[in-house]
């Protein structure tokens, strides 16, 4: 006898399940509950590579729910692009993040032709679930044992998602991508590390993706490391692992990556301050296993708050020991281990650090005279203290267990003043909404660390445009040579780029011959005042190659009085500009966006502010004394007009997306959990 439902059972069947997909539809809008499902890899990383021998192996592991099966795949690089053909599948396997967190992951293993060149690769694998790719993901190993010495450029507290000077960090990290990709040619530097803060608030994803854009465009090997902004507003390590941090930099709270005859070994000091005693574990066995090869340690916190020597335990030292390694026994009995692991091995040479926002550089010296160096390195991008700067550090590991800082310039060093300093070292990158146009806005004026007059800058092109097709515009006269890569997926280019004084350099598809747009998004305060400063945001946009510079010509009844740059803020098409309103009288502010090409957008805005007055008292009883006090100045405003823009009207920004709603997630909860209630009643009712 077959079993037959209702139709009253089958109507409530229906809206249980119209209710169970409405309950799926409303969290999938939820923050944190909707999850991507698209494969991509986990590892090798732009910041943690896989080193293999021609001819050798390496390993891909793919975040993926289901089987991968690969169709193609290829490495591509400057030195030339190989085919790895489909690899073996290896099938799922678990990714240990720390002992209490795993990922599962698909692994698959790829050989590197025998033929290949030496160098540094992007991987690209092609399959039935899509393209995936990771920049300079494979250095091929041609021999690096042989070198006596590794060049290492120390980088820290990048804070990208966060402003300061004028410009968000995202904006002007991109200097550093020209420095290293010099100094790569220029000193044979071989690497460069992050030792922390990569981004300011750690579930900041559009910073995160900001951070891959841009590194992604350094031609040297890079190592990671997060710090305790990494953290900041991350809920556990699965969030940390599967959503940021380890999504957009590498999965790995703790790693080692080998490097010739030099191993790097990365440790995470996390929101406290110090690692966990299992990390010291896993650095010991590393230590213990690593063949004699040279170990340079790498965390956030400084163990070192002071620039110094020293030696013995932490009792002969405990002032100068940073903060957060002593602020409780757990702590302290960490940094005692730390301190035991470095005393027993003599290849550990030294120990790279930030946080603090300064150079403080320390020896440490064992028992036997043996010294480990505390390289600890100025701020990047970000908040500094007074006296320091934004800078990178060189640091050069011997074979012979001896360290330096190398600076370029010819300065002398100190441990309070090794890094580069940055500050005067301005040039920034901007590009058009398709890498079909690259722009470089530079202005050097002071900067005397490096020789400027012949520069490596390196940038993508959008490769669907034929590369023919590209011309180069502005400063021509400056560029030296330009050299073109095809990798793939793009058009990469080196410049070689005289960038000495200021100016900018183009080099794009299409020649920029629309104007960009300007308007005034607020102005605070709305009714100017004497004293005052008035601060604009303004919204300048481009179709074309890209806003080069935002102002304001201010006049001061019917004369010129001042010209004042507006600053990029964290929204790439918005600026902030500062005024101080110091004089009575009819102002006329001209509001004015450049790009690239020339081309300007106007809008203007005009208003009075009239003078200061002063009252005078009703007189008292014994007007021989008189006394006329002046009470604070009032401002008289008549009227604001802020015109229409100059060139075409500013299109409509699109709304906002709507958050969705909480309530409809528990209401939809909510009717779920009812209908079933009241079917099993009914179907027991009925048996």
């Amino acid at each position: 006898m077959g079993f037959k439902l209702a139709p009253k059972a089958i109507s409530l069947l229906l809206v249980l399940a119209l209710s169970v997909n409405l309950a799926f539809a409303a969290l999938a809008h939820i923050p944190r509950v909707a999850t991507d499902t698209t494969p991509y890899i986990v590892l090798p990383s732009y910041t943690l590579p896989s080193t293999a021998k021609p001819g050798g192996y390496f390993e891909v592991l793919v975040r993926s729910g289901e089987e991968l099966k690969v169709e193609e795949a290829y490495i591509v690089g400057l030195k030339g692009s190989y085919s790895l053909g489909p690899g073996e599948a290896l099938g799922f396997k678990s990714l240990k993040v720390d002992p209490e967190y795993s990922m599962s992951v698909f692994a698959l293993k790829f050989k590197v032709p025998e033929g290949a060149v030496p160098g540094l690769y992007n991987l690209i694998i092609r399959s039935k679930a899509g393209q995936l790719w990771m920049p300079n993901a494979i250095l091929v190993d041609g021999g690096i044992d042989s070198r006596a010495c590794a060049r290492i450029a120390h980088l820290t507290d990048v804070h990208f998602g966060a402003e300061q000077g004028g410009y968000p960090n995202n904006f002007k990290h991109t200097r550093f991508v020209v420095l290293i990709n010099t100094l790569v040619e220029r000193l044979s530097l071989d690497l460069a590390i992050y030792t922390g803060d990569l981004i300011d608030v750690g579930s900041d994803i559009r910073a995160y993706r900001d951070f891959f854009r841009v590194t992604s465009q350094i031609l040297a090997p890079q190592l990671a490391l997060p710090g305790n902004h990494d953290w900041a507003q991350v809920d556990n390590t699965r969030s940390f692992v599967e959503m940021y941090y380890g999504r957009y930099v590498n999965p790995l709270r703790v790693w080692n990556f080998t490097y010739g005859r030099f191993m790097f070994v990365s440790l995470d000091t996390r929101m406290q301050g110090y690692p966990e005693m299992w990390q010291l574990d896993f650095l010991e066995d590393v230590v213990r296993n690593s063949g004699g090869k040279l170990v340079i340690i790498a965390f956030h916190h400084p163990f070192f708050n002071t620039a110094g020597s020293y030696k013995g335990g932490i009792e002969n030292f405990r002032g100068y020991v940073y903060s957060s390694w002593r602020q409780s026994a757990e702590a302290e009995s960490v940094a005692r281990r730390l301190l035991d692991i470095i005393n027993k091995y003599s290849n550990i040479v030294a120990v790279l650090s930030g946080h603090i926002h300064r150079d403080a550089d320390s020896i440490y010296e064992r028992a036997d005279g043996s010294k480990v160096y505390f390289i600890t390195t100025v701020t990047s991008n970000h908040g500094y203290p007074e006296g320091y700067y934004w800078g990178v550090k060189l640091v050069e590991v011997c074979g012979d267990g001896s360290v330096k800082v190398l600076t370029p310039g010819g300065r002398g060093y100190t441990p309070t003043s090794g890094s580069i300093n940055t500050e005067a070292f301005k040039v920034f990158e901007v590009t058009d909404a398709y890498n079909t146009a690259v722009s470089w806005v530079f202005n050097t004026t002071g900067f005397a660390e490096l020789d400027v007059g012949n520069m490596t800058l390196v940038f993508y092109l959008n490769k669907t445009v034929p590369l023919e097709s590209y011309k180069l515009y502005g400063d021509t006269g400056r560029v030296h040579s330009v050299v073109s890569y095809d990798l793939g997926l793009y058009h990469l280019v080196k410049a070689y780029v005289n960038l000495k004084g200021s100016g900018s350099i183009t080099m794009a598809s299409y020649e920029d011959k629309t104007p960009p747009r300007i308007r005034v998004i607020s102005m605070s305060p709305r009714e100017p005042a004497l004293g005052r400063p008035l601060v604009f945001v303004l919204e300048a946009s481009d179709t074309g190659w890209g806003i080069k510079t935002v102002e304001a010509i201010v006049s001061l009844n019917g004369k010129p009085v001042a010209r004042v740059e507006a600053h990029r803020m964290m929204e790439p098409t918005q600026f902030r500009l500062v005024y101080n309103v110091r004089d009575p009288g009819k102002y006329d502010i001209i509001l004015r966006a450049l790009d690239f090409n020339g081309n300007t957008g106007e809008t203007r805005i005009e208003f009075n502010v009239g003078a200061p007055q002063t009252e005078t008292p009703t007189p008292t009883e014994t007007p021989t004394e008189t006394i006329t006090p002046t009470e604070t100045p009032r401002e008289t405003l008549t009227t604001i007009t802020i015109s229409e823009p100059a060139t075409t009207t500013a299109a409509p920004q699109p709304a906002e997306k709507a958050e969705f709603p909480t309530q409809i997630v528990l209401l939809a909860l909510i009717i779920v959990i009812v209908l079933a209630v009241v079917l099993v009643f009914k179907f027991k009712k009925r048996s």
